[in-house]
């Protein structure tokens, strides 16, 4: 029987083939972006400096032409993260088009911003499920499943997942977020 925390870390109600999928891709033993991801020590993002964005992101420190998302595997079963290993998060109250975290809530979640092509590598995940959306200071908000993603200030080295769960609304995004939108792996 999957506990509470596993329906949570996709964020929304699935079916109950949905969950099966999940339980079983949580039980895969071996998930080597995880581990390329511990090795990777510069992230590629970046938060705008303004009133409107956090300052707690990473810094783009990456040349690369892209920014390539990635999975992680733990307790909490597999979640993307960006390319340092860094945990990202969705809120349950953005719509699917818009953030609806700005100033005080982007100081403690920072938006993952990029200007470059998204992809995403690992285990159970869909490239096309990948986007961005703008947000209201302009920049490009990467987003997963039609979900705008977060990083949470209380995650201070990788693959750390502090905000799971954080008010009932944050909570970590799995790779399986391809089943909320009707994507097919």
């Amino acid at each position: 029987m999957l506990h509470k925390t596993s329906l949570r870390t996709i964020g929304l109600s699935l079916s109950l083939a949905a969950l099966a999928t999940f339980a079983a891709a949580c039980s895969s033993s071996d998930d080597s972006s995880s581990s390329d991801a511990k090795k990777s020590s510069a992230a590629t993002t970046s938060a705008g400096s303004d009133s409107k964005t956090a300052s707690a992101a990473p810094d783009s420190a990456d040349s690369g032409s892209k920014l390539v998302l990635k999975t992680a595997k733990g307790s909490a079963g597999i979640w993307l993260t960006d390319p340092a290993g860094r945990t990202l998060y969705l809120n349950t109250k953005d719509k699917k088009t818009a953030s609806n975290c700005y100033d005080a809530c982007a100081k403690e979640w920072p938006p993952l911003t990029t200007t470059k092509p998204v992809t995403v590598t690992g285990k159970y995940t869909v490239p096309s499920n990948v986007g961005t959306i703008t947000r209201t200071d302009g920049t490009k908000q990467v987003t997963y499943g039609g979900h705008p993603l977060y990083y949470y200030k209380g995650d201070t080295a990788p693959n750390q997942i502090k905000g799971q769960g954080v008010d009932g609304k944050w909570f970590l995004i799995g790779p399986i977020a391809n089943i909320m939108n009707g994507s097919k792996p």
